[in-house]
Formats: C-alpha cells, sequence, structure tokens
C-alpha cells in the first residue's frame, strides 16, 4: 500500500496536520456533516475543498472520505471497487453483507444520482459467475430481516447443504449455500446449529471443506461474512478491524499509518 504524499510546503508538518484533523473530527461519529457548515460560515471556505487542496494520495482519500454521509462514503467506495482495472471484492463484500435493506436501498439511489449508473449495472458489468449472482441477491436489498426460525424449514435446508458435500448427491453446492443471502439472522443460526448437529461440525468448517479448492474465491469469501453477520455484526467487524491493524502496522508508514490506526482503533468504522 503505498503511502500518503503531502503538497509541499517548508512550514507544513504532516504529522501534526493528521493529528489534529483526527481530533478535529473526534466524538462528531456521523455527524462531521455538522462540520461544514460552521467553517464556511468562519472562514469562507468549503472544508472539503480545502482538504482536497492540502492532501494528496492515500491520506487525502482517507480525510475526505471521513467528511462524508455514510450512505455518500459507500457509493464512493462502491464505485472505487468498481472502477478501472481489477475489483476490489473485500470492499464490494463488507458494504453489502453488512449494511440493512433500507441503507441498501438509500446507497442504490445515491449511486443512481452520482453516477448516472444503477449500482446492480456497476457490479454486473465488473464481477462474474457466482460471485456477481451473489451480489445481485445482496443489492436487491430483500434481505429477510426480522423473521422467526422456521424450525422445519431449518433442519430440511441443514440437509442440503451436508448433501451438497457429496459431489454424487445431484444437489447444487451453490444453491444450498445462497440461502446465506436471503434469510433471517435468526433463522440461519438455528440452520447453523441444526447443521452441526447433523454434520458434527461447524458451518464455518463445512464451507471451509466444500470450497477448500476455492477458498480465496470471492463468493466463498461472500458466504463466510454472510455466517459471520448472522451471528452478529460487531464478530464481522471485529474480524475486519484485526485485519485493517495487521495491515497498517506492516504496509503503512507516517501520517497515513497513524491518522487510519486512530480511526480503526476508535471503531469509526462502525457507524
Amino acid at each position: 500500500m503505498p503511502t500518503a504524499t503531502i503538497h509541499p510546503s517548508a512550514s507544513f508538518d504532516e504529522d501534526r496536520a493528521a493529528e489534529a484533523l483526527e481530533r478535529a473530527m473526534r466524538g462528531f461519529g456521523t455527524d462531521k456533516q455538522k462540520i461544514r457548515t460552521p467553517y464556511k460560515v468562519r472562514y469562507g471556505k468549503d472544508i472539503e475543498m480545502e482538504l482536497r487542496r492540502e492532501l494528496s494520495g492515500d491520506l487525502e482519500d482517507v480525510i475526505v472520505a471521513l467528511m462524508q454521509t455514510p450512505t455518500k462514503r459507500d457509493v464512493l467506495d462502491l464505485q472505487k471497487a468498481v472502477k478501472g482495472f481489477g475489483t476490489n471484492e473485500r470492499v464490494l463484500i463488507e458494504i453489502l453483507t453488512t449494511r440493512t435493506n433500507d441503507e441498501i436501498r438509500a446507497i442504490r439511489n445515491t449511486f443512481f444520482t452520482t453516477f448516472d449508473k444503477s449500482l446492480e449495472d456497476a457490479v454486473w458489468s465488473d464481477t462474474s459467475g457466482d460471485f456477481r449472482r451473489l451480489l445481485v441477491v445482496l443489492i436487491q436489498g430483500n434481505r429477510d430481516e426480522y423473521s422467526a426460525a422456521q424450525y422445519a424449514k431449518a433442519a430440511q435446508e441443514a440437509q442440503q447443504i451436508l448433501r451438497s458435500s457429496d459431489r454424487k448427491s445431484g444437489v447444487d453446492r451453490f444453491d444450498a449455500y445462497k440461502i446465506l443471502a436471503t434469510h433471517s439472522p435468526i433463522h440461519l443460526l438455528h440452520m447453523f446449529s441444526e447443521y452441526e448437529n447433523m454434520a458434527g461440525h461447524s458451518i464455518e468448517k463445512a464451507i471451509e471443506r466444500d470450497f477448500s479448492d476455492q477458498y480465496t474465491s470471492g463468493k466463498v469469501i461472500v458466504f463466510q461474512a454472510l455466517v459471520m453477520v448472522a451471528q452478529g455484526k460487531p464478530k464481522f467487524f471485529a474480524h475486519q478491524i484485526h485485519n485493517a491493524i495487521k495491515v497498517i502496522r506492516e504496509e503503512c508508514k507516517g501520517a497515513y499509518r497513524e491518522a487510519l490506526l486512530s480511526i480503526v482503533k476508535g471503531n469509526r468504522m462502525i457507524q
């Protein structure tokens, strides 16, 4: 990961600037938008434009992103994930598996008004196969969020996943697992329990075994994320934060490293 660059200035201390920006934004949570108006009134300037003028590179991306509403930040991240060469699958997965139906619909609407293109079209043109099919399901924002567990159905679904492990069974493995993208967390938790009773191992172990030859593929990471989200979003984000801190410490330097560590450790990625 490249380090950030700052426009040259004889008196500009990037470490102090990063610290000052972090302190200024601390405590605002999702209300960082409230900084904009008093800044404009006092200084006659738009704070985002000023940040863009003074910063560049990755530090600019991080600080400017923090000034957006959560929906707009997700929209910009999704566009960046599918723009240009290659796809940032992990960004697509984190946003689309953890947002509520209402949040997904808001993201879809804002994406279209911002880029004059539907989110589904953007993702469809940049992904393929089962990974694309899963993301399109999630983009609809129609996941069951609250329904109680249907015990008989959960048992049947657990049995289907178990049978799909045997290639001779005729059960399509993807079809057996795609229920992770549609059912309520309560129902899925019961299905996980049923599966473990039948198979003698966890649903996580089942994914690891059933997709051992595709373990780093997008669809498998989606399945893993959906299991963690069903078990509780804090579990998923704890996993993300742990990985983020490790990467930041190993690959980043200077003001950019300190700003990222401060943001992540303060749980600002969960807003």
